[in-house]
């Protein structure tokens, strides 16, 4: 028998914040006042039908239960900031400190909006180099063999043999020995100088660095090969040649990328976006380097977003003076966004968001809370910004503002039943 009584008092319940959550979704319109109704002294209904609401006791007509007196409360209506969320609360202040009520302030500061993303090191592009071939031979040594080698700036990538090339460095053999033998006068020097020059150009032209020019300038007949070198500090990501290989003009045979500065491709959701902006700063943590943190800068935000995963590509250079990080490593990245002024902000706790709107609870002394509906806007870290809606110095609750919603929207449904005229006389 008592579990059959609980049962009946849960289901009454139950009804009543049904019918109390769909009535309130008839909300006034915002900005015009609802008119206060006079409502009579004492209502009486049914726990297991709530819809039955009568103004003398009695029993329910469908169920033939006794009828239970019913707290109408007051009547809630537009507020100061044009917003009305339902009925005012008005609870005795000693139920409110059983009931657990805890409030917090609203306060203006800065939002600090810390977004977070994944990313992976990639190589820089403008860091690629590749070494192609103006001129036909055949590479006879190759001292850069292995893809992944680490090169510095001058050091030997493959000997090349070409007829053209041979036949290029005994020209310049022979202009600088006409510039030596006819240097005693000022006509010969200038005319020499100039055919000397034109034969360092034409090598420079065929591909071959300045020093190596100047190292064969002074041979005194042309080797077989001419050795070209690495242009830049790097790792030797692609090789296209073996020794013995035939190649064309045109061909690229290498790829060198400089790997001190990489780049760090953060894949970071649509919602975050407005908050990324050029320049920013940017802390990063890789699994291969625990307790570092790398640093870098935001360079470039892609201008497409990926229809699969919702995020758009944003770019982040990052140093690597001492190649420690190394292209495809994950990254745990956080991009600093703080907002550029200061804003109304609210503990996230205090809003109660049905999908629909948001509303606040605020305290207006004596047992008295105001639902009052937000505008809201950036959520970081436990706060919201309040775009509309609240200012700052007002007390809003952050515990037990659920009990205050079902309360409002209970009385908020009765007092338009009242409206409506659904309230049955006595006979």
């Amino acid at each position: 028998m008592i579990r059959t009584r609980t049962v009946l008092i849960g289901v009454a319940v139950v009804g009543v914040a049904v019918v109390g959550m769909q009535l309130a979704r008839r909300e006034p319109h915002v900005g015009h006042p609802v008119e206060a109704t006079t409502a009579p002294a004492q209502l009486w209904t049914c726990g297991m039908h709530p819809q039955v609401i009568q103004d003398h006791p009695g029993r329910c007509p469908i169920c033939g239960m006794e009828l239970t007196p019913l707290d109408v409360g007051t009547r809630g209506a537009e507020q100061d900031h044009g917003h009305a969320a339902g009925a005012d609360v008005v609870i005795d202040p000693a139920v409110v400190q059983k009931m657990g009520v805890r409030l917090a302030p609203v306060v203006e500061g800065i939002l600090e909006v810390p977004v977070r993303a994944v990313g992976v090191l990639a190589e820089a592009e403008p860091a690629r180099h590749d070494v192609n071939l103006r001129v036909s031979g055949w590479i006879e040594r190759l001292p850069a063999h292995t893809e992944g080698m680490h090169l510095a700036v001058g050091d030997p990538l493959f000997d090349l043999y070409s007829p053209e090339l041979e036949a290029a460095v005994a020209e310049l053999i022979a202009a600088r020995r006409a510039r030596d033998g006819l240097g005693s006068t000022a006509i010969g020097r200038a005319t020499t100088d100039r055919v000397l020059a034109a034969a360092e150009r034409k090598l420079r032209l065929y591909g071959v660095a300045a020093d190596e020019v100047a190292r064969l300038m002074r041979l005194e007949r042309p080797p077989r090969t001419v050795t070209f070198r690495s242009p830049i500090r790097g790792h030797l990501v692609s090789k296209k040649v073996v020794e013995g290989s035939a190649v064309e003009a045109g061909a690229r045979v290498m790829r060198i990328v400089d790997h001190s500065q990489l780049w760090l491709d953060a894949r970071v959701f649509e919602q975050d976006l407005p908050l990324v902006r050029i320049g920013q700063h940017v802390r990063a943590t890789l699994t291969a380097l625990p307790g570092d943190i790398v640093e870098g800068e935001v360079i470039f935000i892609h201008p497409h977003i990926d229809e699969t995963t919702r995020a758009a590509m944003v770019r982040i250079v990052v140093p690597n003076p001492t190649l420690m990080l190394r292209p495809g490593m994950y990254a745990s990245t956080e991009i600093d966004t703080a907002a550029p002024s200061a804003t109304v902000l609210l503990p996230r706790e205090a809003v109660i968001d049905t999908g629909v709107r948001q509303i606040a609870f605020v305290a207006q002394g004596d047992g008295r809370f105001e639902p009052r509906r937000l505008t809201l806007g950036i959520e970081a870290e436990g706060v919201v910004q309040v775009l509309e809606g609240l200012a700052p110095g007002e007390q809003v609750v952050t515990s037990g503002q659920f009990l205050l919603d079902a309360e409002s929207r209970t009385r908020e449904a009765i007092a338009k039943y009242l409206d409506a005229g659904l309230v049955k006389a006595a006979p």
